[in-house]
């Protein structure tokens, strides 16, 4: 099953932002336009109410342009994870791996990274504009296939400055995983 969701989320847009650049250099708020966030719920959900996970290292990924946001993103999810009661283990006895990826445009073209994702391309940025996508997905370690997965691409006009990168991504990483069994 696939849900698509095409709504604008004004602060939470904000959180993306960053990952298509660096410090912010004027006053105004930044222009924010999403794109398409793709949430693939599962079909069986095989685990406790409150599982094991891991942020498995080999499934981490930030390419050069957003590798400023990965640990925050990181920090995001392990805080609603545990918010939600799921609990952190060692990478050989956790329930769900989490893959965490990140991007900018300049790091992975747009057919390149919607073919990874099974994806048809979602914003088209305009001229001068920075556009960021962002990747969660739940991998059920004993079967090795993705479980749950949620998929976000935005555009802005200007970058968000570094010291508020953790709370964007907690309100990101929150819309992105509402969903979550």
């Amino acid at each position: 099953m696939r849900t698509i969701l095409r709504t604008p989320w004004p602060l939470l847009l904000l959180g993306l932002v960053g990952l298509l650049g660096g410090c912010s250099s004027g006053h105004q708020a930044p222009v924010i336009d999403m794109g398409t966030q793709v949430t693939r719920p599962p079909e069986h959900w095989p685990f406790p109410a409150q599982p094991r996970y891991a942020l498995a290292e080999q499934y981490q990924y930030s390419g050069a342009s957003a590798e400023g946001w990965l640990a925050p993103l990181q920090q995001a999810v392990a805080l609603y994870l545990d918010g939600k009661g799921w609990r952190s283990a060692p990478l050989d006895e956790a329930d769900i791996w989490v893959a965490i990826g990140v991007a900018g445009a300049q790091d992975i073209s747009d057919e390149a990274l919607f073919a990874r994702l099974g994806m048809n391309p979602g914003v088209q940025a305009r001229a001068g504009a920075r556009k960021g996508t962002l990747a969660i997905i739940m991998l059920d370690r004993q079967r090795q296939q993705s479980t749950w997965s949620s998929v976000i691409q935005l555009t802005t006009d200007q970058a968000i400055a570094e010291s508020q990168r953790a709370a964007f991504s907690q309100e990101l990483v929150g819309k992105m995983l509402r969903t979550l069994p």
